[in-house]
């Protein structure tokens, strides 16, 4: 007798066991190198340019090229893994960031910096969706949020790291060795993942010529599964054709795509803007270079404490709600840091921890919440677009950073303008609530189930 198998069913219904686990720390470990990538070239930017005699600003068309190469990557890239899978995006992209970053190194001169980190972007544009894609679709959904952003915390870890990697080696070395660094690490996970990531079981049940590796990783949740010919897999969702950009604005999921879509641009221009010219404020403000690498890592180390603690608080007061309480701290932040008279560096340190724990937590919630609203068969494509629509905001971000500095604007006044994207970023979030797009697994239960997965855990039940 064939027994019918549903594969989320058997995802919900068990504990989160050593498969998964790995996957969480590999899909984690993969957003450690963007964090480090990313966060890299703005802490070597004040170095550079002392190196190279540039005036303040001049690394604005550079942090931008680099971020035009993400949307691209995140528009382009990102949606192949939904034919694929999310296993060879992840690892091709690895390889070809390992590579760029340590020809980074290499750099002579601003415009070779710029085609280099405009080519290393298209890397990071198609990891990062597929990486909590890939985390969302081996999470239990009662615990699905608190995953997603425990694993998306591997950005903030990665930005640590590359500020205290920065701070020592930039006085030791010199900034070249931050770009090795950063090229080797992916290069050495791409092998990792090449031997120990597992596909997504949700994409592989969807394809029937994948089905017994479906069945194979299944059975490291659940062992007590029967022989492979006497199960029948069903993933819950329609797969008859690769998701195009109009699924994203059908039915249901249109008015949630809109309002996601302005979330992202107006956080994604707030962390680029503030990431990429931190050390370079804290540096005009006087501060050294080694001071303002360390600092702006204790910024990351807010976001940190944000991302961990909001993810504990969102199965107790719902995503939304907790994603405008992160929205308005970064509010309250940035302002703070924008107005405040020159204070001990402690204090500083301070106020940037209160100002990453608002900022980053929001994003990372973005990223929670979006891979909650779309279905399986659109995952990848609903995230890499949200992110590609919120790049345009992160490359327009730091270009306008650099335009105000290069006009002698003091370096604190900058982050006055960030308060507008942050409170458009909570506005779009309170409109969201009654408009968040059910999964197909959903719409095939009852009718209140829907938006189970934002709601608070009391209200859900």
């Amino acid at each position: 007798m064939i027994r019918t198998i549903n594969v989320g069913q058997v995802i919900d219904g068990h504990r989160v066991g050593p498969l998964q686990l790995r996957t969480f720390v590999l899909c984690a470990a993969v957003l450690f190198i963007d964090g480090f990538d990313v966060q890299g070239i703005s802490y070597v930017a004040p170095a550079i340019s002392q190196a190279w005699a540039l005036p303040r600003g001049a690394f604005g068309p550079t942090f931008s090229a680099g971020l035009f190469g993400v949307m691209l990557g995140a528009l382009l890239l990102a949606p192949f893994a939904d034919r694929i899978g999310r296993r060879h995006v992840l690892i091709q992209s690895c390889i070809a960031l390992g590579l760029l970053t340590t020809s980074t190194a290499l750099a002579r001169g601003l415009d070779t910096l710029l085609v280099l980190r405009f080519f290393t972007g298209l890397g990071l544009g198609s990891s990062l969706p597929n990486a909590i894609a890939l985390a969302s679709e081996y999470a239990p959904q009662t615990r699905r949020r608190s995953i997603v952003m425990f694993v998306s915390s591997g950005v903030s870890l990665g930005s640590i790291a590359a500020g205290l990697m920065a701070a020592h080696l930039i006085a030791t070395v010199g900034w070249q060795a931050v770009f090795v660094a950063g090229g080797v690490l992916p290069l050495l996970l791409a092998a990792v993942l090449w031997r120990w990531l597992p596909e997504s079981i949700p994409f592989c049940a969807q394809l029937p010529v994948r089905h017994g590796e479906a069945k194979r990783l299944l059975r490291g949740i659940d062992a007590a599964l029967p022989s492979d010919e006497h199960i029948r897999l069903e993933s819950g969702e329609s797969r008859t054709r690769r998701a195009r950009v109009p699924d994203l604005f059908r039915n249901d999921v249109g008015r949630s795509t809109v309002l996601i879509w302005t979330a992202f641009f107006t956080s994604l221009l707030n962390v680029f803007l503030v990431i990429n010219w931190l050390p370079t404020s804290l540096n005009g403000s006087g501060f050294s270079v080694t001071q303002a690498a360390v600092m702006a890592s204790m910024y990351h180390v807010g976001g940190l404490l944000g991302t961990y603690g909001c993810a504990l608080l969102m199965d107790r007061f719902g995503t939304r709600a907790i994603l405008i309480f992160a929205f308005m701290v970064a509010v309250v932040g940035l302002y703070t840091f924008a107005v405040m008279p020159p204070l001990p560096q402690w204090i500083t340190t301070a106020v940037l921890m209160a100002t990453g724990f608002g900022v980053i937590a929001a994003q990372v919630g973005l990223n929670t919440l979006t891979a909650m609203i779309y279905p399986v068969e659109m995952r990848s494509t609903g995230l890499g677009w949200a992110l590609g629509v919120g790049r345009i905001g992160s490359i327009l971000g730091p270009a306008v950073g650099g335009v105000m500095l290069a006009t002698g604007l003091d370096a604190r006044h900058l982050y006055l303008f960030c308060i507008v994207p942050a409170l458009l970023g909570a506005v779009s979030i309170a409109l969201l609530r009654g408009s968040t797009a059910p999964s197909s697994a959903q719409l095939a239960g009852p009718p209140d189930a829907r938006r189970a997965d934002l709601l608070p855990t009391n209200a859900a039940r």
